[in-house]
């Protein structure tokens, strides 16, 4: 009984943590990175974390009751964790055909360090084109994600929206690809009772290779731009490791 009560306790003090410091949303840009042709018959799951923008955070750190250190600062602070963000991101690719595979993905904020409160899911598709050395490999891809209305850091927030992005790459190797990875992405927002859009384009460069009992470990880096609507814009850094199977 003493012990029931002791985890109902823990999880209660882990969910009012979370709500009053978690973190809104991140999204995360290129959701899909098709480097090489893959595997025509066999998925590859892959979990990891990758950084981006937290979109809702130029309405949400411009409302008269928050502190100073909540502001939206833009280009002054690009690593500030209230307009850009880690998330654990858990993806599978699906073949469909030796060319065409479909992606789903789930997202957590890194925080406490289980993913509370953002949470969202993307899915898309990809098609390869070239040969097995050199190709392109052209994406579209759907995503959602919310803080649930919770007042959260860079939010509250919930999002929408589109991406398009286009793998330029190569395999030096067996098992080695390299990659430049634009893209392009439209999204509604919703923070504060205020609806708005924004877009976030950029590109990186990535690789995947094998290491050690892993089959494909994907490293990449690189920059993007957030612009909202109502005009405020700013530099984001991009980071991300994931491996799998």
């Amino acid at each position: 009984m003493h012990r029931t009560h002791a985890r109902m306790s823990l999880l209660l003090l882990v969910t009012a943590l979370g709500a009053l410091a978690g973190c809104a949303p991140t999204a995360m840009g290129p959701m899909v990175m098709r480097l090489g042709p893959g595997s025509p018959t066999h998925k590859l799951a892959q979990i990891g974390v990758r950084t981006g923008p937290r979109l809702s955070a130029p309405t949400a750190g411009s409302q008269p009751f928050i502190e100073d250190s909540a502001r939206f600062r833009g280009d002054d602070a690009s690593f500030s964790t209230q307009q850009w963000g880690m998330a654990l991101d858990a993806a599978i690719s699906w073949p469909l055909t030796e060319r065409l595979q479909l992606h789903t993905g789930l997202q957590g904020e890194f925080f406490l360090p289980i993913p509370i409160p953002g949470y969202g899911l993307y899915a898309g598709a990809s098609y390869y084109v070239g040969s097995e050395r050199l190709g392109l490999g052209p994406a579209v891809a759907l995503r959602g994600a919310s803080d649930f209305g919770l007042n959260t850091r860079g939010g509250p927030g919930s999002m929408f929206g589109a991406e398009a992005s286009c793998a330029f790459s190569m395999q030096p190797e067996p098992n080695v690809s390299l990659g430049i990875v634009p893209f392009f992405a439209w999204n509604s927002l919703w923070s504060h009772g205020q609806t708005n859009t924004a877009v976030y384009y950029g590109g990186v460069v990535a690789a995947r290779f094998s290491w050690g009992w892993l089959d494909n470990v994907e490293l990449s880096g690189g920059f993007g731009r957030a612009k909202i609507q109502d005009g405020a814009s700013w530099n984001v850094p991009i980071m991300g490791v994931r491996g799998g199977r």
